[in-house]
């Protein structure tokens, strides 16, 4: 008898031993899937190429591991939104990027409807179709004094005009002064519209606010490609692939380099 309530026991520790391991593998599985989630939060915050592609890569390796962790649906939504942003502004296709933003940011406003990140990527995708009608109406909604967050500012002075647009640039800025994206994005806009010494400036600033940042000689290629100056333009892009060779705006732009070339 004896030896069979000891023999019980030891069945019954062994089976909580084995639970215990379980269940502590999966709270460590957890919390990795929480740290990586919160770097790749801290690398997309800086904004550059490199930063942005490492955070990508971070948080689709979480939802390798687990499908459904909405923290990373989110974060890696806008991202997908703003990589493909990026591209359309240099005249690169970038519909892949546009579909799993989609389906990313729907699966979390379906569970979360007020999860920041889901709502960035919405705002960016109906910017991207040319619905700025509904995208004002949601910002200018939303966006009160009080916003701290300098995307969101951003993008209104995206969907803005006169004034109004100038004072959300300047908000946008005072909140974040080293916004690769916003120096990036108004320099590409100046370049669209031809003018060329307002695209210089933005470059200069952002190079001031962040030496070294990959962008900036993307921006001195382009700036220096509508110049014509075709050995400055190739200087810059070079220095632009040594810095980011892994980006998806090198591997884009020198696919259609490579497409268009005789």
């Amino acid at each position: 008898m004896v030896r069979h309530v000891l023999e019980s026991i030891g069945q019954f520790a062994a089976s909580a031993l084995l639970l215990l391991a379980v269940n502590s593998i999966h709270v460590i599985f957890a919390a990795n899937l929480d740290t990586d989630y919160r770097d790749a939060v801290a690398l997309f915050e800086k904004r550059d190429v490199v930063s942005r592609g490492n955070a990508m890569s971070l948080l689709e390796k979480n939802l390798q591991q687990k499908a459904d962790h909405l923290e990373s649906q989110a974060l890696i939504s806008y991202i997908y939104a703003h990589e493909a942003y990026v591209l359309a502004q240099i005249g690169e296709p970038a519909s892949e990027y546009q579909n799993s933003a989609t389906a990313f940011s729907k699966a979390v406003l379906a569970q979360q409807p007020q999860n920041l990140f889901a709502r960035k990527t919405n705002l960016v995708l109906l910017m991207m179709a040319g619905n700025m009608i509904d995208a004002r109406k949601t910002l200018e909604a939303t966006v009160t004094d009080n916003e701290t967050d300098a995307d969101m500012w951003y993008l209104l002075a995206l969907v803005s005009e006169g004034e109004k647009a100038n004072k959300a640039i300047a908000k946008a800025l005072t909140l974040k002064p080293d916004h690769v994206w916003i120096h990036s994005d108004m320099a590409f806009r100046a370049l669209k519209m031809g003018e060329i010494a307002v695209a210089e400036k933005w470059a200069k600033a952002l190079e001031a606010q962040r030496p070294g940042v990959p962008e900036s000689d993307l921006l001195n290629a382009a700036i220096a490609a509508a110049k014509k100056d075709k050995k400055r333009a190739k200087e810059f892009w070079g220095k632009f692939i040594r810095k980011a060779p892994d980006s998806s705006l090198a591997n884009k732009i020198a696919a259609s380099a490579k497409k268009n070339s005789p």
